[in-house]
């Protein structure tokens, strides 16, 4: 498709323009309406710094225009365009932007005065013209750009050697695009990573429509996987005992754990299923079945018993926020009925949902499960890094963080976004336990303490030996100490009664993060 409008009869600039045109949808999987709606100043990262070097590391802002409409929150993203645009490809968007900003145009894809950007039929209408006539008879349009690319950056971020097949990425290129597409989130996986990239709100989209290569990266994973059994089911299952694992590989036998790494054995596995001479499962009767149930139960006990460290109801908090989320939506009436359905599809059990849901819906007056995620992409890293770093402390110290919900359970209001303490002493050491924690969960630069006076609050501090990073701030006549996450804000108007012009306020990230650990974690007592 380059290669047909290189050698087209366009002139130069029209050229660069389509071929811009033609990477971005090939390698970004932007949406049509996203693409259209690129504004010149929406680009960041092209400028010379204070050295006088030339920096050329351009990311797009996706945010709403009155061009583009962006079809939910999770939209509004970061596309880092120099990760995952070639060197030639990369030095052409350059060069577009220059030139549409020279020309003082307002849109990327735009010509004459640049106030309005091209309309969708240029976009729609030159992807089908080239198909036409390089294939002929065929089914695609723009939108087949979007499955194309989640579906190759699903094979790079999860690392596959599937994409030095599947996709033109080199090793370098490939480990440059996970590190500029997860940054952050690599703890938390490719999937979640992948899925924000794409402006979904849940992985399940993604997964349910995108992702055309995920039978190949089951079937990769499941080739390198290295299970291992017990050998007491594995004989009960295949009729396979010591002697005949031992035949087949000397180190298959792990004596220390009683367990059969089934990876060394595999090839035999597969040759005694494809022979079908000999049956690999046992056919056992309903006496030898109980039998071999309670083996298995006995056997299974040491993993059950290593998922349940956790205080969380379910470990997976993504899934947990999709799976309320979803039942959000619906009338109450319809909750209860198609709960099974919506946990299922979210990957938790019957009996985890119900407990979340019940949780959930205690927890408000009115219909809602949920509180609205705060806004702002440096919030939701906030909040991200905080659940990551709950379910270490869940497993790791699950009492410290049961009592830093308890606190924020006892303390806290629907109507304001920070919680009060007084100023006895009881009321300082529960002050100074949910400091020490909320500093472990939220860095401690985003938060707040605020009373009567500055210096009340340098006083605690110093008192309680909490983190000097922590802000402090007065608030006039206040009686005991405000605690809260903030967000550096600038004032854009007089009616604002900040008094300077760059100010703190409350972010909202506490009371989110606050309601939803209280629907993870059960048992809690908060009074």
């Amino acid at each position: 498709m380059k290669e047909y409008l290189i050698n087209s009869d366009l002139d130069d600039e029209q050229k660069n323009l389509c071929l811009v045109v033609l990477s971005l949808a090939y390698r970004t999987g932007l949406r049509i309406k996203e693409l259209i709606g690129v504004k010149v100043r929406d680009i960041a990262d092209i400028y010379i710094d204070e050295h006088g070097q030339r920096i050329d590391q351009p990311q797009i802002w996706l945010r709403p225009n009155r061009y583009r409409r962006l079809k939910s929150s999770s939209a509004n993203r970061l596309i880092p365009v120099d990760c995952l645009l070639k060197q030639d490809e990369l030095e052409q968007f350059i060069q577009l932007y220059h030139q549409q900003k020279r020309l003082k145009r307002r849109y990327l894809f735009s010509q004459g005065s640049g106030d309005q950007p091209l309309p969708s039929v240029f976009f729609s209408n030159l992807m089908k013209l080239i198909w036409d006539r390089l294939l002929g008879e065929h089914d695609f349009t723009f939108h087949s750009f979007r499955h194309t690319a989640i579906s190759q950056l699903a094979l790079v971020l999860r690392e596959s050697p599937l994409a030095q097949v599947m996709t033109d990425y080199n090793n370098d290129q490939c480990e440059k695009i996970v590190k500029g597409i997860l940054g952050y989130r690599k703890e938390q996986g490719a999937w979640f990573g992948l899925a924000s990239f794409s402006g979904h709100l849940t992985c399940d989209t993604t997964f349910e429509h995108y992702i055309h290569t995920a039978h190949l990266l089951a079937g990769e994973q499941l080739s390198r996987a290295c299970l291992q059994l017990p050998i007491t089911v594995l004989e009960l299952i295949t009729d396979l005992d010591y002697s005949a694992i031992y035949r087949q590989d000397k180190t298959a036998y792990d004596a220390t754990t009683k367990t059969v790494h089934l990876n060394k054995i595999r090839p035999y596995l597969l040759k005694r299923i494809a022979s079908n001479k000999v049956p690999l499962l046992n056919n056992i009767d309903e006496s030898e079945n109980n039998a071999s149930q309670q083996l298995l139960n006995d056997n299974l006990n040491g993993f059950k018993e290593s998922n349940t460290n956790s205080i969380f109801i379910h470990p997976k908090y993504a899934d947990v926020i999709g799976c309320l989320e979803e039942l959000q939506k619906l009338s109450i009436n319809s909750r209860d009925e198609l709960l099974p359905e919506i946990a299922i599809r979210h990957g938790i059990s019957l009996n985890e949902s119900k407990s979340l849901y019940q949780l959930a819906s205690e927890l408000f007056d009115d219909d809602r499960l949920l509180l609205g995620r705060p806004k702002g992409s440096k919030n939701q890293e906030v909040i991200i890094r905080a659940l990551d770093r709950a379910y270490q402390m869940s497993i790791k110290d699950p009492e410290k963080l049961r009592v830093f919900i308890e606190i924020f359970a006892h303390k806290h209001n629907l109507n304001n976004s920070s919680i009060h303490f007084g100023i006895k002493e009881a009321q300082l050491e529960m002050l100074q336990s949910f400091m020490l924690v909320g500093c472990q969960l939220i860095d401690s630069s985003h938060w707040q303490v605020r009373a009567y006076s500055e210096q009340a609050v340098s006083d605690v501090k110093k008192d309680l030996s909490l983190n000097s990073s922590i802000l402090v701030g007065a608030r006039e006549s206040f009686h005991g100490y405000e605690v809260r996450v903030v967000q550096k804000k600038r004032k854009h108007s007089d009616k604002n009664l900040a008094t300077t012009d760059h100010y703190y306020a409350s972010s909202g990230v506490l009371k989110y993060l606050g309601y939803l650990l209280m629907v993870l974690v059960t048992n809690l007592n908060s009074g």
